[in-house]
């Protein structure tokens, strides 16, 4: 019976080749596009799930509350894994990463610049699963100066995985060797690194409870309840931390963060990787449901509206004898059978297509995912999904006709068919207007984050890096050469970069009423160049002079955040207390206000600023004035390397670098946009079918209509008046949906548009439903309307 069954839904679907062609390809793009929406989920979903302990590793974040503020950081004290490791039985193990910035590394004749090295404690490979090629994981970082690098940094250096043994020298002239190698951290990690140094290597690097700055990570027994563990704490902050914070006003807490969660949940400013967002996750995943939804309303209205088609068909088979069963079960097999060539085509796709998603979606997914048995029962169960339900209201429908009627041309096409029809249609365009109306308004947001006025000119800014002394001593010389240059306009250095975090220390700061008070402050170092190379203004007071002398050891610039929650109406001459070594404290004065810049990125409120002069700093900036960008950098090299002989010289530029921070943002944008596009596709796609096959059905009446002097043109507005009644209850749906959520995700954002600015963004995207729909109905109404009425009444 199933033979026979496919049989026939093979010559139906070989009979109506137009038909089929546009429900297997809506499906097959439907299929596809969920295919690959569900791949990046998956791939979203698995970050840092390879290791074996990873229900049961942590990090340990701190939340600190200041009298005015609050933030926190996803970093811990150094004494805090020790403290762990050895006074709580609960802790299985604790491991920290410290970061050692951008160092320079050498092997022989190959020196790079590194910036994802890290001392670990030796431990390290005993929480994490860090697969190993050659060495020991057990003991490779007991010894101090041993060292364990990634896969890729050893081809790098050695040209080859076999070098255990060998040595890199660093640029204090210490030699690390190697003493492991192991695979390349997994892309799905929220904490990567090149090469792990042992912890060893720097005894005496103790730290204290006063100083942040490690990540740390614990791991705890199977089935441990987290919460439970918040009494350890509450003792760690009563025994070493209070007794620091506590005269400042400042109180501090910790909480754990389960490492599979990091990577979506977690907002810290100073996270190692650039994280994900689970709300995309949420979104994508309504985007895959709405595609496979829309593609099964495309094949139910085709469906349902060649009803009439088959009527006679079914008619026929019901005087021969089939059963109401043998008919359900036909157009249920037909329909699966559809799908199951939809979803041949979109595999065919997928294999295709996967690398330009790849590149899109910054992913390594492998077409061997879509072989995983997890994958393959959710392919063939959406299949069966959207085959069953497709299939399922046209049989149960046609299966009900009365074959006397039907054999007689009494079908009626109005009720129920109609209404479900008109139901799909509105839930059909619903879904597209709202996928149209929050794809513009997420470009919009997108668009205003690469625009907004950051308070600084960041174009034609190149930025490089000193991070040893000798380059820091030698940058004098190199400013004035560079500025010889008539394409150079200034050459500046600071501590921290636009765009970057800064360091945040406590100082005794003055209040509006004349008293010292500790305040958790911002900060970074500059010099006399910086505001004036990055086109800061300065709103009150002054900038740094180079003909005061005492700016360089007495004065500081604040911003006007700083002014704001100080609550001080006369900034200038209010003081701070700077700490110096030795134990001595410097008092400061406020010489200048600066007008507010975006000192992190756009996705944190700008926060008060203090700058301090200083001539040693890690970051330098060159203003550049040229159009011939390639030529001014090759003379600023070459000026570099006659200052810094086999120094490496690495740069990149300012707005490139803003731009950077909104990558991840712009590609999930770029996704979204890409697949509500081809939702919307697939929903005109069915909606050419289905206008088409309701105008044929209504070819003779159109004929009747010019017989008795109907125009073209009313002819048209009367069949598109309909589905325009249909749009608009549509809009009505989608209108207060697409708010609600645009609404939810662009609170998000510190700065963000305004939504109810984007009314004309709604407003435009009804009318280019209306517009499709009017278009398509007028093309098959003109077509059906200026054809010869003869041919359409003449076997009546």
């Amino acid at each position: 019976m199933f033979r026979n069954l496919f049989k026939i839904a093979v010559r139906n679907i070989l009979k109506e080749k137009g038909y089929s062609i546009i429900n297997i390809l809506g499906l097959a793009i439907g299929i596809t596009c969920s295919m690959f929406l569900g791949l990046y989920i998956m791939d979203e979903l698995s970050y840092d799930r390879y290791h074996v302990n990873a229900d049961n590793i942590y990090r340990v974040v701190s939340n600190i509350k200041e009298p005015d503020n609050s933030f926190t950081w996803a970093v811990a004290q150094i004494p805090m894994a020790d403290e762990l490791r050895q006074n709580y039985p609960d802790v299985v193990n604790a491991v920290r990463f410290f970061g050692l910035g951008r160092n320079l590394y050498k092997y022989e004749d190959k020196s790079f610049y590194e910036e994802d090295v890290f001392l670990a404690d030796s431990t390290v490979f005993d929480m994490f699963s860090y697969e190993f090629i050659a060495g020991d994981p057990k003991t490779s970082l007991d010894e101090p100066y041993s060292m364990v690098v990634t896969e890729s940094m050893a081809d790098k250096y050695f040209g080859t995985t076999d070098c255990l043994n060998l040595s890199l020298t660093d640029q204090d002239n210490d030699q690390l060797k190697i003493t492991g190698v192991i695979k390349d951290v997994p892309v799905n990690s929220h904490f990567r690194f090149d090469a792990l140094i042992s912890r060893n290597s720097a005894p005496d690097y103790r730290g204290s409870w006063g100083n942040f700055g490690v990540f740390t990570y614990i791991q705890l027994p199977e089935d441990y309840e987290p919460a439970g563990f918040d009494a350890n704490f509450d003792k760690i902050v009563s025994d070493h931390v209070n007794p620091i914070f506590e005269q400042f006003k400042i109180s501090i807490n910790y909480e754990l963060q389960r490492i599979t969660d990091i990577h979506l949940y977690s907002k810290i400013q100073d996270e190692a990787e650039e994280g994900g967002d689970i709300s995309y996750i949420y979104i994508f995943g309504a985007v895959a449901i709405f595609m496979l939804i829309i593609a099964s309303i495309n094949y139910m209205n085709l469906a349902t509206a060649r009803s009439t088609q088959r009527a006679k068909e079914v008619g026929v088979r019901k005087v021969m004898g089939a059963g109401k069963k043998q008919l359900i079960s036909q157009f249920i097999v037909e329909s699966v059978v559809m799908s199951l060539i939809a979803l041949v085509v979109s595999i065919l796709l997928i294999y295709a297509l996967l690398p330009a998603f790849n590149n899109l979606a910054n992913k390594q997914i492998e077409v061997s995912y879509l072989f995983q048995v997890e994958v393959l029962l959710v392919l063939f169960g959406v299949v069966l999904f959207i085959g069953i339900i497709g299939g399922s209201y046209p049989a149960f429908y046609l299966s009900r006709f009365n074959p006397v009627n039907v054999l007689k041309g009494k079908l009626s096409t109005k009720g129920g068919n109609a209404i479900l029809r008109k139901s799909l249609v509105v839930l059909q365009f619903s879904i597209s207007i709202f996928m149209l109306i929050s794809t513009l308004v997420v470009f919009d947001q997108l668009r205003f984050l690469m625009n907004k006025d950051l308070g600084f000119n960041k174009e034609q800014v190149l930025r490089f890096e000193m991070p040893d002394d000798q380059m820091r001593a030698g940058y004098s010389g190199l400013r004035q050469k560079l500025l010889s240059n008539p394409d150079i306009i200034n050459v500046a250095s600071s501590s921290s970069s636009p765009g970057n975090n800064v360091n945040k220390v406590i100082f005794n700061v003055e209040t509006e009423e004349g008293q010292m008070n500790e305040r958790g402050i911002d900060f970074f170092i500059a010099d006399f160049d910086f505001i004036e190379a990055m086109q800061m203004s300065v709103v009150e007071g002054r900038n740094f002079s180079r003909d005061i002398l005492s700016d360089t050891s007495l004065a500081v610039l604040v911003n006007e955040s700083m002014v704001d929650r100080m609550g001080w109406t006369e900034p200038l001459g209010k003081k701070f207390d700077i700490p110096q070594r030795g134990g001595t404290v410097v008092t400061k004065q406020v010489i200048g206000v600066v007008k507010d810049y975006h000192q992190n990125s756009l996705y944190d409120e700008i926060e008060p600023l203090m700058i301090m002069y200083g001539d040693d700093s890690y970051y330098g900036y060159v203003k550049l004035k040229t159009s011939d960008i390639a030529k001014t950098v090759a003379e600023i090299e070459a000026i570099w390397q006659q200052n810094f002989v086999n120094k490496p010289f690495e740069y990149n530029f300012l707005d490139q670098d803003f731009a950077s921070q909104y990558a991840s943002d712009k590609r999930r944008g770029d996704i979204f946009t890409i697949f509500s596009s081809l939702t919307i596709a697939i929903a005109c796609l069915g909606l050419l079918g289905l206008t088409a096959f309701t105008t044929e059905r209504r070819t003779k009446e159109i004929g009747i209509r010019k017989v008795i002097g109907a125009s073209v043109k009313s002819i048209v507005v009367l069949l598109s008046k309909e589905f325009v009644v249909l749009v608009l209850i549509a809009t009505a749906i989608a209108f207060p949906v697409a708010w609600y959520f645009m609404d939810t995700w662009l609170q998000a954002f510190a700065y963000r548009i305004e939504l109810i600015n984007e009314v004309p963004t709604f407003v435009l995207s009804a009318a280019i439903a209306l517009s499709i729909i009017i278009l398509t109905m007028s093309y098959h109404t003109i077509r059906a309307a200026t054809s010869n009425p003869v041919n359409a009444l003449k076997d009546e």
